[in-house]
């Protein structure tokens, strides 16, 4: 489906639906109409390419993380406890992350990738022979909070507790920003595992933050107090469930969208490092990264006021054509070239280590046991926050015969002889212009039907792709039928229109995207 050019500035809202739903169109009017973007009604700027994102994060002189790095969490002025350090500036920001960064090398967390191996088989082996599987459910929602479990050492039986409270921190309703309060920070729920394992120490990461002794801003030696490690623990368990969970749903996704390149993959597994950054540049779990604006500062020759918002869209920056070639394209081959999903600067994700051994590990073990799968997409989920960008389902069917067959029309029973109709057959024969009033826009296709008899055939075409229609059927002055389209991703589009002579109007149903309006006339 093509979009039509359109006559209006480009807006962008990270709370609509439509937008979150496929931001990419957006994005790239944003890369070539505005730069540097400005939202009224939430009072935000926001840049998309990757130059400038990449020149803010590192800037944390003008752009301070120290009132947050979400957006509804620095125009809500809440109060953080202490030990957040991804909401801190130097110092206290570098004090506090120099304390976490010593459990969070590449060295010791590649050192887990044993225990990861383990953890995704209990995931998926009762799994095979199924034929069928949920990315997320099954895999994504388990492993990462298992690995964290591991590191904090959290019992197995509370995990899911401890999953269910950092998603719903996160949660918001759709359309709508995220309401902040001081129960988004405290870390309360791991006081028990905090005060317990002062009592008891392991080798954990929750023992190691216990007894380490740092210099503090004002040159006290000392420990972290209860405060600063709840904190560090909130912001470790969330974020090392979130960005994994999503990165594995992706993976289901983008490789069952791409088919040769899995094959190629499951045949190479060398090739799945690369696999795993071209998902993350294609498909990254946090779309954009936010900061408050410590003085005023100019760019593309327009003045940003101190004490406004800058929204970095990292999701956008990596889609940029100036970056990347071909850049909508996903392509294993190419050379990724530091990606914008971690960040740069001093708030690099220090769990970057972590989330690539888990997403390598994770691809490895899923094509051990399922080399071919399919996505379910009627009954897959996107999630909604506006923090995090992935599923909260991702359902697949892993061997040919698990799909259930779907029902198709039988052309002698649409009208039957005995039922003559009660109005004569609408003349829908011919080319039609069925315009969608889609998420990003109108998007013009066009519909050609034939009819011989009581059976109805046609094509639709849009977006260099022409699909051949099913399932059509006119009852009365009521026409439906499906498309199944392969781009911008694998989607069954179910139609429903009322004919008034020359012109249609109705629903299409885009699986889980929702249901938009449409138009038609006949040429």
């Amino acid at each position: 489906m093509a979009t039509v050019p359109e006559s209006e500035p480009v807006y962008y809202d990270p709370y609509k639906v439509e937008i979150r739903t496929d931001p990419y169109p957006t994005y790239k009017r944003l890369r070539d109409e505005a730069p540097l973007y400005y939202n009224p009604e939430y009072d935000f700027y926001a840049v998309s390419r990757f130059a400038d994102v990449e020149q803010g994060l590192r800037d944390a002189t003008t752009y301070s993380s120290a009132r947050g790095d979400i957006l509804e969490i620095i125009k809500s002025n809440a109060q953080f406890p202490r030990g957040i350090f991804i909401m801190e500036d130097p110092p206290r920001h570098t004090v506090h992350r120099s304390v976490v960064s010593k459990v969070f090398t590449p060295k010791k967390m590649n050192a887990l990738e044993p225990k990861i191996r383990e953890f995704c088989a209990r995931c998926l082996d009762p799994l095979v022979g199924a034929g069928h599987f949920d990315f997320v459910r099954d895999l994504g929602a388990q492993m990462p909070m298992r690995v964290i479990g591991m590191l904090l050492g959290i019992p197995d039986q509370d995990l899911t507790v401890v999953r269910e409270r950092a998603d719903a921190s996160l949660r918001t309703e759709a359309g709508k920003p995220m309401v902040i309060t001081e129960r988004n920070f405290d870390g309360a729920g791991f006081e028990e595992y905090v005060k317990w394992r002062a009592t008891h120490p392991s080798d954990d990461l929750m023992t190691e933050l216990l007894n380490t002794e740092f210099t503090d801003e004002t040159g006290t030696v000392r420990k972290l107090d209860l405060e600063e490690i709840l904190a560090i623990v909130n912001i470790i368990a969330g974020a090392g469930n979130e960005t994994t969970n999503r990165l594995i749903g992706w993976t289901g996704k983008v490789l069952a969208e791409n088919p040769a390149v899995r094959r190629e993959i499951a045949a190479d597994r060398t090739l799945i490092p690369h696999a795993i950054e071209e998902i993350l540049r294609f498909e990254p779990p946090g779309p954009q990264v936010a900061r408050y604006v410590n003085h005023d500062t100019e760019l593309y020759g327009k003045k940003i006021p101190q004490g406004t918002a800058m929204v970095f869209l990292v999701a956008s920056a990596n889609r940029d054509e100036r970056r990347y070639r071909d850049a909508d394209r996903f392509d294993i081959h190419r050379d990724t070239r530091a990606h914008a999903v971690f960040g740069f600067g001093i708030h690099t994700c220090l769990g970057a280590a972590l989330a690539r051994v888990e997403g390598r590990v994770a691809l490895d073990e899923i094509l051990n046991r399922f080399p071919e799968w399919e996505v379910d997409y009627d009954n897959a989920v996107l999630s909604s926050t506006s923090s995090v960008r992935g599923w909260d389902t991702l359902p697949t069917f892993t061997s040919p015969g698990a799909r259930p067959a779907r029902p198709r029309s039988d052309a002698a029973t649409v009208a039957k002889p005995s039922e003559p109709a009660a109005t004569a057959p609408q003349p829908i024969e011919g080319k039609w212009t069925v315009t969608i009033k889609g998420p990003t826009g109108p998007m013009a296709t066009t519909l050609t039907l034939e009819r011989v008899g009581d059976a109805i055939t046609g094509t639709q075409e849009g977006q260099g792709q022409s699909s051949a229609i099913r399932d059509a059927r006119l009852e009365g002055d009521k026409l439906v039928w499906v498309n199944e389209v392969a781009k911008p991703m694998k989607l069954r589009l179910e139609f429903s229109a009322v004919i008034a002579g020359r012109s249609m109007s109705g629903k299409v149903k885009a699986g889980f995207m929702g249901s938009y309006p449409f138009t038609g006339v006949k040429e």
